[in-house]
């Protein structure tokens, strides 16, 4: 065997060892980031629960708002069938800006 031929030898079994040890990093460095990636996963979930839970309550206290309003539109509706609204005075813009 020839000097190249050696070197050759040791060059390639050096970085076959070098590329072994990097290849094996870099799958415990996968397996680290799944599990780190579930455990983002699970409290994204659990985030996603409680923001279930508490929008339910406040889409109940909208429509509860909302019937308020639409009750207050009948009324005035029934009102103005009845008759019953009063006119509103006039209003003078020119006398309001200048105080």
């Amino acid at each position: 065997m020839t000097l190249s031929q050696i070197i050759s030898l040791i060059s390639i079994s050096v970085l076959t060892v070098v590329a072994v040890i990097v290849g094996i990093e870099l799958i415990l460095v996968l397996k680290e980031l799944k599990s780190s990636l579930t455990r983002v996963n699970r409290t994204l979930d659990t985030a996603d629960e409680t923001l279930q839970k508490l929008s339910q309550p406040a889409v109940g206290l909208f429509a509860i708002i909302e019937g308020f309003r639409q009750s207050g539109k009948i009324v005035e509706m029934v009102q103005h069938l009845l008759g019953k609204d009063k006119p509103s005075a006039p209003v003078n813009l020119e006398e309001d800006e200048s105080q």
